[in-house]
């Protein structure tokens, strides 16, 4: 199930830092802003790495749509810009959505790790050797 308190966070987060990191360093600044958000919302969700994956991935997109209806009314709604708006639009969301999903990913495995317990998502070996000795003493 979808986290939206963390969610809307992470948009916010991703919104602010990739029109100001966006000015600062042109180029690098929306995929350090999207990789930090998505860090920041798989971390906070942490129930799973594909829940965290899923709320990073959410972010990325959310992020990449409010991107472009930002920059369709810096242009004054023109009717120009509509068509590069597509194309960068088909070019964008899939980056965002990409650099969310590993966001999501590394901040759910931060927070397994700090809890230093095995991530939700994977069989520890203890209890993989626990089962295998219950099947041999079944036989």
């Amino acid at each position: 199930m979808i986290d939206q308190k963390n969610t809307i966070i992470g948009v916010v987060l991703a919104v602010v830092l990739v029109f100001i990191l966006g000015m600062l360093i042109p180029f690098v600044g929306g995929i350090i802003a999207l990789i930090i958000a998505g860090i920041v919302v798989g971390y906070l969700v942490n129930n799973s790495l594909k829940t965290g994956a899923m709320h990073g991935t959410l972010v990325g997109f959310l992020t990449g749509v409010i991107y472009i209806f930002v920059a369709y009314a810096y242009s004054g709604f023109s009717r120009e810009i509509v068509g590069g708006l597509i194309i960068i639009y088909l070019v964008l969301i899939p980056v965002y959505i990409l650099l969310g999903f590993g966001g999501g990913i590394i901040g759910a495995v931060i927070k397994a790790r700090q809890k230093k317990e095995p991530l939700p998502d994977e069989v520890s070996k203890t209890e993989n050797s626990k089962k295998d000795e219950e099947e041999k003493d079944e036989n």
